[in-house]
């Protein structure tokens, strides 16, 4: 007898990684304009956009590999 195994679609994690490993490169790169010398609220807004542009490709990216797995 042969019986299929499930198919577990962990999303959740894929996301909650991808959001952890954005929030590291927004943080470091807010660290490293503010140490170069650039106005804090500056430096918090590129922060932001280095989070939204990491979190926007690492998304994509798990999506382009979940589909060629597929």
């Amino acid at each position: 007898m042969s019986s299929q195994v499930p198919v577990c679609n962990h999303r959740v994690y894929e996301v909650v990684i991808v959001f952890l490993l954005s929030i590291v490169a927004g943080l470091v790169a807010g660290l490293v304009w503010a140490a170069l010398g650039m106005a804090p609220a500056s430096a918090i807004g590129a922060g932001a956009a280095v989070f939204a542009g990491a979190f926007g490709l690492c998304m994509t990216a798990v999506a382009y590999v979940k589909k060629q797995s597929d």
